[in-house]
């Protein structure tokens, strides 16, 4: 068993990809496979189910990724312990986000005042976005009410309103504040279940005894906007998301005023690296 063999396998287990673990690691895909299939040779072991692409862990390989990402967070704390620098020159932070509008802004502050530093970011909804945390295949999260958990270390960035963003031909189109109540007979088009803004809608619907009727469900905030500007309903939307588009126009939903709480997250073990501590305190900041 070689250091390189486990630094190659950790890296396909976070990235879930040997293509991506080899761009991490400045290596070609062939020489990071190598490493890979001689660590499972070696003990006889199939460490990833190989599918299209993709490097999904089996039973023995989650077992063994548990260990590695606590070595490796080791060995960071390590160099960082014995560093007489506490500038941050080197390193690589993964960052997991369930959209740009927060993250953007506060990756781009990082990098400016840490331009040594390689970042990678994930999308996804909320949900995925969480399990990406708990999971170890991210370091940090920029998120929205993302739920308590003893693991986690949770600090609310930001809070916004959700909107529903209708055509500008609609009936309600001039109007600056809607209820639901106002909404349940419109053709409506929702986020996919697992999303921040499909959770928090299905919440209040719920706590207001109302049902959906027509509905159109799509996979993305982008898909929602596009849309509602082509006619095809009613959408909903947290305020930031909004991008400037003659075609729809968008108004406060009355019992959704200050319903989303955008949040850093991690692990509070990741805390302790140097890296994700200086991430954090930015996002704080």
């Amino acid at each position: 068993m070689r250091h390189s063999q486990l630094r190659a396998f950790d890296a396909v287990a976070r990235e879930g990809s040997f293509s991506r673990a080899a761009l991490l690691l400045n290596l070609t895909p062939p020489a990071v496979t190598i490493q890979v299939r001689s660590l499972e040779d070696a003990y006889g072991l199939t460490l990833f189910i190989r599918s299209g692409g993709k490097a999904t862990l089996t039973e023995d390989g989650q077992g063994l990724y548990d260990k590695t990402r606590r070595f490796f967070i080791e060995e960071e704390e390590i160099r960082d312990h014995l560093s007489s620098s506490s500038a941050l020159d080197i390193g690589h932070l993964k960052i997991s986000a369930d959209g740009p509008h927060v993250a953007l802004n506060i990756i781009s502050m990082f990098r400016e005042k840490y331009p040594g530093i390689k970042l990678s970011v994930s999308l996804g909804n909320a949900e995925s976005v969480r399990q990406d945390i708990l999971a170890q295949r991210a370091d940090v999260a920029i998120t929205a009410n993302c739920r308590t958990d003893d693991r986690l270390v949770i600090d609310e960035l930001s809070v916004q309103s959700m909107i529903a963003l209708v055509h500008r031909e609609h009936s309600l189109a001039d109007r600056s504040e809607i209820s639901l109540v106002e909404l349940v007979d419109e053709q409506l088009i929702l986020r996919e279940r697992g999303s921040n803004t499909r959770r928090v809608l299905d919440k209040e619907m719920k706590s207001l005894n109302l049902r959906y009727g027509n509905v159109l469900e799509l996979g993305s905030r982008e898909a929602v906007r596009e849309a509602v500007a082509v006619g095809l309903g009613i959408g909903f939307l947290f305020e930031h998301e909004i991008l400037g588009d003659d075609r729809t126009c968008a108004a406060f939903i009355q019992e959704l005023r200050n319903s989303n709480r955008d949040m850093i997250v991690c692990l509070k073990s990741q805390l302790k690296r140097r890296v994700v501590k200086a991430f954090v305190e930015i996002a704080r900041n």
